[in-house]
């Protein structure tokens, strides 16, 4: 079917009017902003090695733009079963306190009303009895959403259950299989982050582990051409209990909405936030060398 000219120029006189194109949500931390915001009917991959922190980044993501827009998030993230435990991680980050006792004190039970009042609604959890991504997918765009805008989360994607014919490789099985969250997240108009494991990476001469890109994804080159956006969160694991994170935007493919490069954040063990590192912002220019 050939789109009428006419339809087409409805549209972009629509999107003039309004300001021009359009802009993304804020990431919530102001060095991210300048790299990367969350477009509707885009997909976002987001990579790192094991206990590099990316399922702590994603949460804490979604929290800021909770408490920036009206979203709401439907989240398939087996790892941190039991549920419990996730809301318990998520209401750390969104009161700022960690959750049970310490030298630091904790979430009062009226802070834990306020947050887990404030959560309904906004994060909601899939739980399906076989998790494949296409029943995932058509459960949580039918949800309704009350002029809220709708994030999905898969994390991770080797917690799925796949089915693949015998006949299909894994990197055609792979390429179909995110051409339809593809035409899913367009038609929706909604945002998916889809984390998903490097394969078995060999520590350099320093003894550190690389930063992964897309193409070190497990099963298929098909991560990097087919996401819009890419993002690898990568720490020094070599180094004690350290809480400086690198947020590496490695592709963007809307430049209004963001470019590739290095932010630096600080995370807090004992609330689960992350925080500005300006110290450290001259990484920033890693992807320009």
């Amino acid at each position: 079917m050939i789109v009428p000219h006419l339809k087409i120029r409805s549209a972009v006189e629509e999107m003039y009017a309004a300001g021009g194109l359009p802009k993304g949500s804020p990431a919530g931390w102001p060095s991210v902003d300048k790299l990367y915001t969350v477009g509707l009917g885009q997909w976002t991959l987001l990579t790192g090695a094991p206990h590099s922190g990316k399922s702590e980044f994603l949460d804490a993501l979604m929290v800021n733009l909770a408490k920036q827009e009206p979203w709401t998030f439907v989240i398939y993230s087996p790892e941190n079963w039991p549920l419990a435990l996730h809301h318990s991680k998520i209401i750390e980050k969104y009161v700022g306190k960690p959750f049970g006792p310490g030298p630091t004190p904790r979430v009062t039970s009226e802070e834990l009303d306020d947050a887990e009042e404030w959560m309904r609604g906004k994060f909601l959890f899939a739980k399906p009895d076989h998790p494949n991504i296409f029943s995932i997918l058509e459960e949580a765009v039918g949800v309704p959403l009350l002029g809220s805008k709708l994030g999905i989360v898969i994390d991770p994607w080797n917690q799925l259950d796949h089915y693949r014919p015998a006949a299909m490789s894994e990197t055609e099985y792979i390429s179909q299989t995110l051409t339809h969250c593809i035409q899913v997240v367009r038609a929706a108009n909604c945002h998916l982050w889809i984390v998903a494991h490097p394969a078995k990476m060999l520590r350099g001469k320093d003894g550190k582990l690389p930063i992964p890109t897309p193409n070190d994804v497990s099963g298929s080159s098909h991560w990097w051409a087919k996401s819009d956006n890419c993002i690898c969160v990568w720490r020094d694991q070599n180094e004690e209990d350290c809480q400086d994170v690198q947020i590496h935007v490695q592709k963007v493919r809307f430049k209004h909405q963001g470019r590739i490069g290095v932010a630096v954040l600080k995370y807090d063990r004992v609330s689960g936030r992350y925080f500005e590192q300006p110290a450290l912002r001259s990484v920033a220019n890693y992807y320009d060398k």
